[in-house]
């Protein structure tokens, strides 16, 4: 049976200390800390993919998690004391969208679907999917692994839920109707209530704004994928980019003025911003790399992402403009 192992790594107690160089590694998944003086990332520097946390100041990093086995998702709890994320240590990690029936053509990697696990605001509890009875469903759990509570009780797929800004709402993803709708539920469980309708689409990405009134998405309901926008209750659905490619990973901005996504309508995948009702679009990457995974800081003045430019994926860092863009040397 398919268990995630939970684990949770107490940050405030620990050193910072210096990588050590290897080559070819690939560096993933970042996430900045809640004061924005550290990002959490998965690296594979010592071979396997583990857990690190670099300092933004002094680019010293720290292995948060020794394992041979992969982890990956690190989840910085909102207090910035610990950091939640998923690991491979009891058994390996199978789940797969698939797109117009084919499995691995969704380009998930450029999205954010992977950001696992969730954190309450109050830093008390995680939600998270697990197939460990069988097939995915939610589940949340206090911080220290204590209570234990299925969310979620479906024979099809319920996965990525995310806490609403005020703790009370948790929006997840369901194929329970046939197909991958967005869907929000009560932070027990109850009043499980679908808020998109497509026979045939994938709807993905649904994210908060940070006033928890709306949801930004990506959908493929107009046979590519957009971003669209929709009340926290799923009226007033609003779709805000426009193109024949991907539109993938929207994120809103600390301010909730303005959305960062990737997309590849200029033919490799680069950072675009936009104000949150789809004006003023800019593309602050121009690369014929794969950039991806973009997100903002907690100040919303620097804008961070993933890109395979030098050849492997790295971690980048700019401002919100899309200026003075560096790597993030994390290896000495």
């Amino acid at each position: 049976m398919l268990r995630f192992l939970f684990a949770i790594l107490f940050l405030l107690s620990a050193g910072m200390n210096s990588a050590q160089s290897q080559e070819n590694y690939s560096s993933i998944q970042p996430y900045w800390s809640p004061n924005g003086e550290h990002i959490a990332f998965v690296s594979s520097i010592s071979g396997n993919f583990e857990i690190y946390v670099v300092n933004l100041d002094t680019y010293q990093i720290q292995n948060m998690s020794h394992h041979p086995a992969d982890d990956y998702y690190p989840a910085w709890s909102p207090d910035g004391n610990h950091i939640a994320y998923f690991s491979e240590r009891e058994s390996e990690r199978s789940y797969e969208m698939s797109y117009e029936g084919q499995a691995n053509q969704l380009p998930i990697n450029s999205a954010r679907d992977g950001d696992l696990p969730s954190w309450s605001p109050n830093s008390r509890y995680i939600t998270y999917h697990s197939r460990e009875d069988g097939d995915f469903e939610i589940y949340s759990r206090r911080y220290d692994g204590e209570n234990l509570k299925r969310l979620t009780s479906n024979d099809t797929t319920d996965v990525y839920p995310f806490y609403s800004p005020d703790g009370e709402k948790i929006v997840f993803l369901s194929k329970r109707d046939g197909n991958m709708e967005i869907y929000v539920m009560d932070k027990n469980g109850n009043n499980q209530t679908r808020l998109t309708y497509s026979s045939w689409s994938y709807e993905i990405n649904p994210t908060w704004s940070p006033n928890g009134k709306k949801i930004a998405f990506a959908s493929d309901r107009n046979k590519n994928f957009d971003i669209y926008v929709m009340d926290a209750d799923g009226r007033h659905q609003r779709q805000l980019t426009n193109d024949l490619d991907f539109d993938l990973g929207p994120m809103w901005s600390p301010d909730g003025e303005k959305l960062v996504f990737s997309s590849n309508r200029h033919g490799s995948f680069d950072i675009f911003t936009m104000n949150a009702d789809g004006t003023n679009l800019k593309r602050l990457t121009k690369n014929s790399a794969r950039d991806h995974y973009a997100s903002w800081s907690p100040n919303g003045e620097k804008i961070i992402f993933i890109s395979d430019r030098s050849g492997t994926n790295e971690i980048f860092i700019m401002n919100k403009d899309g200026s003075e863009l560096r790597k993030i040397q994390i290896v000495e």
